[in-house]
């Protein structure tokens, strides 16, 4: 996925892109619940949607800016909002993975 910066910096284009997804609306709420949490807690972030897959490169903690460094707290409050939206709805399916000092998360639905 490319990294488009101006867009880690504008929530707005991100929620933009998730709103016009074309997904159903009860997976467009969840994805825009975690955008807000993402941003709440200050890391720039980039959303590719796929059909049904949806990949969230976190890239940096703010103010830092430094790809791959993140703050403890708020990567914890944004894997714990993603484990509550994987145990309350059965047919999303989400994990991990580190690539090029950048965390992914790959959220797959199963609609």
């Amino acid at each position: 996925m490319d990294i488009d910066i101006e867009q880690c910096r504008e929530n707005d284009k991100i929620k933009e892109i998730i709103s016009t997804s074309g997904l159903p609306i009860k997976y467009i709420k969840l994805l825009l619940r975690l955008s807000d949490t993402i941003y709440i807690n200050g890391i720039n972030y980039n959303v590719n949607i796929d059909d049904n897959k949806v990949i969230i490169l976190l890239i940096s903690s703010k103010p830092d800016n430094v790809n791959g460094v993140f703050n403890t707290y708020p990567i914890t409050n944004i894997l714990d909002k993603l484990r509550l939206m994987e145990k309350e709805n059965d047919d999303l399916k989400t994990h991990c993975e580190v690539e090029s000092d950048l965390f992914k998360i790959l959220i797959e639905i199963n609609r």
